[in-house]
Parts: structure tokens; sequence; C-alpha cells
């Protein structure tokens, strides 16, 4: 596929979410993705501010939202799925059908946006596109949680998906992601995530919006 398709993209990657939403609702939370909802709240917490108010880039089901609510975070879900939108609204979600590429949000209205292995669906080209509308959302000190699949370079059609449709899939090197996100962000932490089960491994990054010059 084209990487510059990017509505091509978008078509595939929503009817193949679609079909596997309620399967994914069933599906229980990895005790490694609970950590890194635990450090991001903790984080949250040391910012000291008086709200918590959180998007979930790419909700999926809500499983992640649900956890940041339960935990005193007001969440907003949105996602390309109407069917995921649909799930995360049925357990009390505020939750919208959008996609990354316009964000109908209001400007700085976030302390802090959440993205767990969404922003891989991305094609490379329009990444930094992507990454100025989570920028525009955030507070001036907001923070931005990106985790990615990767470790090495590709991008295009996953040849060994079991989704149906095929998704596409945009992986980075590990100084590759760091640089793209320097490019919009401060890059405050980055680590890696061994995944043994697979071949990927998982990029966790915190980046914060950059202070502005008085």
């Amino acid at each position: 596929m084209d990487s510059s398709n990017d509505s091509g993209v978008k078509q595939v990657l929503k009817a193949s979410y679609d079909q596997q939403a309620r399967q994914r609702d069933g599906e229980t939370m990895q005790q490694w993705k609970i950590d890194e909802l635990n450090d991001f709240l903790a984080r949250l917490d040391k910012a000291g501010g008086s709200s918590k108010r959180v998007l979930d880039l790419g909700s999926g089901p809500g499983h992640q939202a649900d956890y940041l609510r339960e935990h005193g975070c007001e969440v907003v879900c949105i996602d390309l799925s109407e069917e995921m939108v649909a799930i995360c609204r049925e357990k009390g979600l505020e939750a919208y059908v959008m996609d990354f590429f316009a964000l109908d949000l209001q400007p700085a209205s976030f302390d802090a946006v959440w993205s767990m292995n969404t922003l891989l669906h991305v094609p490379k080209d329009n990444l930094l596109q992507v990454l100025r509308n989570v920028e525009r959302v955030l507070k001036p000190d907001g923070f931005f949680y990106l985790g990615l699949y990767g470790g090495y370079e590709s991008e295009g059609i996953w040849e060994n998906d079991s989704y149906r449709p095929q998704r596409f899939f945009a992986f980075y090197e590990d100084e590759h992601i760091q640089k793209k996100v320097r490019e919009v962000f401060a890059l405050e932490r980055f680590h890696v995530l061994q995944m043994p089960e697979m071949q990927p491994n998982y990029q966790s990054i915190i980046a914060k919006r950059r202070q502005l010059n008085p």
C-alpha cells in the first residue's frame, strides 16, 4: 500500500477494528500495560494540577480509559472505529468517532494524552502532522505518553496479520522514533520493554510540550 494513501489506510483500519471490537473487549489487560498506566498516573499526580483531564488517542474498547477513570481521571476517548466508540459509551465513557489527522478538540484542553499502540497505524509521512495535533490539544504544562511496538524499520500491510482486512503498520528503530518525537516535543523519557512473545519490542516514551521563551 502506498503510505501516502492515508484515506485507504483509515478505511481498512476502520473495517478491521469494527469487526474485532467485541472480541477485543473480552480480552484481559496484560500486566505490563497496567504497569505503564500506573507510571502514567504517577506522573499526573506528580504534576500536581487540580485536574486530570486525559485524551485516550485510539481508545479501542476502552480498557485503558476505564482504568484511568477508576483512578481519578476525566477521560475523553477517540477512535476511528464506530464499534469501538459504541463499546466505550456502553461503559459510560465520553467517546467520539475521530481520527488523528483532524482532532476536533479544544486547544490546550488536556493535562495529558495517552496513546498505546495506536500511532503505529499512521503512515510515516503523516506522523509529524499527528504529533503536532497532539501538541495543540495539550495544556502548556501537559505531557504525552506514546507507546509503540518497534525496534526496526518497516512500513506497510502486515502480511501475517490475523485481522481481516489486514492492517497497516509503521515501525521505527529506537533512534528514529526519538528523532521524530523531538521534532515536535521535548523528549523526557525513552525506554524499551522486551516483548518475548513477539518480534517487536515496545518503545515507551514520555514527551512534553516545549516551553516558550518569555
